[in-house]
């Protein structure tokens, strides 16, 4: 359903859950306090702030961003400097195209980079005991994130990125790059660069490198830019109200992790999503309750299990489950409207005005011969599908329920298979009751052929492959009708049978 970001202790990691999502890789000091069963806290200690030469307010940058507001732990106290001071002069000018990018534009995840497949002879000497590669200049340091991936950090600039700054060619062209961009923004009058601001840049290709500045304390994603927010809206329609765009924004920045008193995940497990989904059929929580029940233990035994220290820099991958988590209650916040005129509290209440339900002469004709089975199916995509937003809960119950279904029916279909087989070994059997047996049993295997098919075809089915099947099916005359007489067909056939 989405990618997710996550803070590490020197950068905001990245993590995927699936293609289709916002990632946000890259950000600094984790501020994260999970709820106890109690009503205790853990809280971990902030690190040294960067130096401020000031006591003025935090500045946040304006130019073509959309900012969260603020919250009132969140730390304001940093006061905006000047560009100059977080730039090296370069001497070098770029000749890269700056091209403002979502974070989801990070292609960390589909770089195709290769290892080639040399078998070399390595020694190593004697009493050597640090093992660590040299940086590729003094500027960068070399990160790994908790998943493998390797990206680079310039502490000075507060810079980030993913690019092979081992190619020497790579790394003039975004140093150059980095430069030329804090020098446009301190040329901009509507931009503001605070001591917690940073810049990701993406290697897109020779000519052309993406770029986004990052504001820690208003948790920002902003452009020097006017910028289409369409991109950040997963074909979601009528987002239009700052408020609502705040959700988005803030699963951006999930990074940061502030999980305030209005984003303890723990309550949110506890008192939100387990609660609906106990007491609702139509919760529009993301997650199934054992899922939900699951992930309620591992947040609660993150404190017991790993000790003090768990989400202050000591282990990293831990703030990256946590991290993981909110991102994807955010998101479905984001989809829900949540906070908005019409918000959808119910999986299948549709936010848009409901266009005509027509039925093709195809599927009327279709569930009369197949015994009303059509429908029934169509009913329950249509609770599954609202607003071309898929219910992955309520999908995988339907694949369940259809995939115990047409097992039953393939077991029924050999029975009465084997029962045509004796029946035809009769030798005084007229002919039209042959011909009859003859429909059944050829019925009964069509039935068998139909279920060994869909059953094959929907374990290959995941969230993903789902919202692809039926945004196809979404575009045709017909609809969802197509798909629920193809799942209706061995149900019927088993009753012609």
């Amino acid at each position: 359903m989405s990618i997710f970001a996550c803070e590490g202790s020197k950068g905001l990691l990245q993590l995927q859950v699936c293609q289709q999502a916002i990632l946000f890789p890259y950000c600094r000091t984790p501020h994260i306090t999970i709820s106890g069963p109690g009503g205790g806290s853990l809280t971990p200690q902030k690190s040294p702030p960067s130096p401020a030469p000031s006591t003025s307010a935090t500045s946040v940058a304006t130019a073509s961003g959309a900012c969260v507001t603020p919250n009132s732990n969140l730390n304001t106290s940093s006061s905006a400097v000047s560009v100059s001071s977080c730039t090296t002069p370069s001497s070098t000018t770029s000749t890269r195209k700056a091209q403002p990018i979502p974070p989801s534009d990070v292609n960390r995840y589909d770089r195709k980079r290769t290892v080639p497949r040399t078998k070399d002879h390595v020694f190593i000497k004697p009493g050597k005991k640090v093992f660590e590669d040299p940086p590729p200049s003094s500027r960068w340091e070399p990160i790994a994130h908790p998943e493998g991936a390797l990206y680079y950090y310039d502490e000075t600039r507060r810079i980030y990125t993913d690019a092979d700054l081992s190619r020497p060619s790579t790394l003039s062209a975004i140093d150059a790059f980095a430069d030329q961009v804090y020098n446009d923004a301190r040329a901009d009058p509507d931009v503001e660069i605070t001591t917690k601001t940073e810049l990701v840049v993406e290697d897109i290709d020779e000519s052309t490198c993406g770029y986004y500045f990052v504001e820690q304390d208003t948790r920002c994603v902003f452009w020097l830019e006017r910028f289409d927010a369409e991109l950040l809206f997963e074909n979601i329609r009528g987002v239009k109200n700052m408020g609502h765009i705040s959700n988005m924004l803030l699963k951006l920045s999930t990074g940061e992790v502030q999980l305030s008193s209005d984003y303890l995940l723990s309550e949110i497990l506890m008192f939100v999503d387990l609660t609906v989904t106990i007491t609702s059929v139509t919760s529009v929580a993301p997650f199934e309750r054992e899922e939900l029940e699951k992930m309620l233990d591992l947040v609660m035994n993150i404190d017991g299990s790993f000790g003090e220290g768990t989400l202050d820099g000591k282990f990293t991958h831990t703030r990256c489950v946590v991290a993981r988590f909110m991102s994807e209650f955010i998101k479905a916040k984001f989809f829900n409207f949540c906070g908005q005129p019409g918000a959808r509290l119910d999986s299948d209440q549709t936010i848009y005005s409901k266009g005509r339900d027509h039925q093709s002469l195809l599927f009327i004709i279709s569930s009369l011969l197949l015994f009303g089975a059509p429908r029934t199916n169509r009913e329950d995509l249509k609770v599954i599908w609202v607003d071309r937003i898929i219910n992955r809960v309520l999908w995988n119950q339907f694949i369940g329920k259809l995939n115990d279904e047409w097992t039953g029916l393939a077991l029924s279909a050999t029975v009465i298979l084997n029962a045509n087989v004796a029946f035809l070994a009769i030798p005084s059997v007229q002919d039209v009751a042959r011909l009859l047996s003859y429909l059944s049993v050829a019925s009964s295997i069509a039935v068998v052929l139909l279920v060994l098919l869909l059953v094959r075809q929907n374990q290959k089915k995941d969230c993903e492959g789902a919202v692809t099947l039926l945004s196809r099916v979404s575009q045709s005359f017909f609809d969802t009708e197509v798909l629920a007489i193809t799942y209706s067909l061995p149900y019927g056939l088993l009753m012609w049978a």
